[in-house]
């Protein structure tokens, strides 16, 4: 994704985003003179001051100021309009620039059991604490330096279609123009070829059931990866070069949570056929299975504890350690490149948190275990909320691990961080 002010893609949502408020401000001046004192702008800036950052380079003692500005009017009873927009300099705390970028910009109309929403929007599914194996549909920024994990999410360019079947269950459409995940530069190599984003229109349908203590949904996705893949390609005049590629992709999947008592049991699944995006690129077919199965549990009035087990399955997976002499060593690269360590991945994830003061005081202990490699992630938090325009926050990202493991490639990314945020 560019770093400029205003990418191309993002200035053509929000140009249109304008046009379309325009018009119906020229053309509805009752509307226009009642719009504005209902439905006010509001959001948030941050100064952040970060040892390092999270792009696997080796800058250190970086600074950056970023706004979120959200805005949200009814043009009617029936007719929304949406506006995310995030701007500052040095957002992902990875280099000395501006940069902008428009989350969301869509038009929502609801009538009756319909609703649908066509335009930029962050679409998330999945009932598990951040790892949701059938969240296929939303990208990331994961250079994006925020407390909070749905802060790295991106919008995509959508129409969503939704009929409520009864109060309780729905069935949701969603067609979407492709974009991938924004990730680390740094630990890409030389000899790499980056992937071609694909311009095919992805599908995806969920039904969908909450209430009653029982939520739960089973969805099916027609698509691409939103992490490239790399392949070695040894046909290169000069010497070999890791090609990549956002594979196809063809996922159905499934979540639930049940509320019993003051515990919450979560549950999700996927599992993917994936082909190669390219029609030039060598044939092949893999399947990759993901679940997670965890709990969590309100206690103590304030706190709240949340832990899962997670697992990853490639079913057509072949070892580094296979290939001959040279060739290892570019196999260890190219799974590097993939994270993938294993035929069979397992990891444990806990987060452990408490409100005090009057919810004022936050804090949380959070960490992901890479079982299978023994590498592992520990994330502190903490703020406070000195009134309610001035929020205060600071925490570490510790990564520590075998070069070749999960979370041991990704030690550059070590950093301790706080922030000033005044809302608005």
């Amino acid at each position: 994704m560019p770093t400029d002010l205003v990418s191309r893609r993002e200035g053509f949502t929000l140009s249109c985003l304008s046009t379309a408020l325009a018009t119906l401000l020229i053309t509805q001046p009752s509307m226009a003179s009642d719009l504005l004192p209902q439905s006010p702008p509001y959001g948030e800036c941050t100064v952040s001051a970060g040892s390092s950052n999270r792009n696997l380079d080796d800058r250190q003692d970086i600074t950056s100021a970023v706004c979120t500005v959200n805005w949200k009017p009814k043009l009617s009873a029936e007719l929304g309009l949406g506006l995310n927009l995030r701007a500052g300099s040095n957002a992902n705390l990875a280099a000395d620039s501006g940069s902008a970028r428009v989350r969301e910009a869509y038009a929502n109309f609801e009538r009756g059991a319909f609703s649908v929403r066509a335009g930029r929007q962050v679409m998330a599914w999945g009932r598990a604490d951040s790892f949701n194996p059938t969240d296929k549909l939303s990208p990331k920024d994961f250079t994006l330096l925020a407390p909070d994990d749905d802060s790295q999410r991106l919008g995509i360019d959508a129409v969503k279609i939704r009929h409520a079947l009864n109060p309780s269950v729905s069935l949701t459409a969603v067609a979407v123009r492709f974009t991938a995940h924004i990730t680390p530069q740094g630990a890409l190599t030389a000899n790499l070829v980056k992937a071609v984003e694909p311009t095919g229109t992805e599908w995806a349908v969920k039904l969908d059931r909450v209430g009653q203590g029982l939520d739960w949904s089973v969805s099916y996705f027609d698509g691409y990866e939103r992490f490239a893949r790399y392949r070695l390609d040894l046909g290169t005049p000069k010497a070999p070069v890791f090609q990549g590629d956002f594979e196809r992709s063809r996922s159905v999947g499934g979540d639930l949570a049940l509320a019993a008592g003051a515990w919450t049991w979560r549950a999700e699944f996927s599992h993917a056929i994936l082909q190669p995006g390219c029609d030039q690129c060598p044939q092949y077919e893999r399947r990759v299975s993901r679940a997670v199965l965890g709990a969590d549990l309100d206690f103590a009035e304030t706190m709240n504890l949340n832990v899962q087990l997670l697992a990853i399955r490639h079913w057509d997976y072949q070892a580094p350690s296979t290939a001959p002499g040279l060739l290892r060593t570019l196999a260890l690269g190219r799974a590097r490149l993939n994270t993938e360590y294993a035929a069979l991945e397992t990891g444990l994830t806990f987060r452990l948190s408490d409100r005090l003061l009057n919810d004022k005081l936050k804090w949380e202990i959070a960490g992901v275990f890479d079982l299978t490699g023994q590498s592992r992630l520990i994330r502190p938090r903490v703020s406070y909320a000195v009134n309610d325009h001035i929020r205060l926050s600071a925490g570490v990202d510790f990564y520590e691990g075998d070069a070749q493991t999960y979370f041991g490639a990704l030690t550059k990314n070590r950093l301790g961080y706080a922030m000033l945020t005044l809302i608005f």
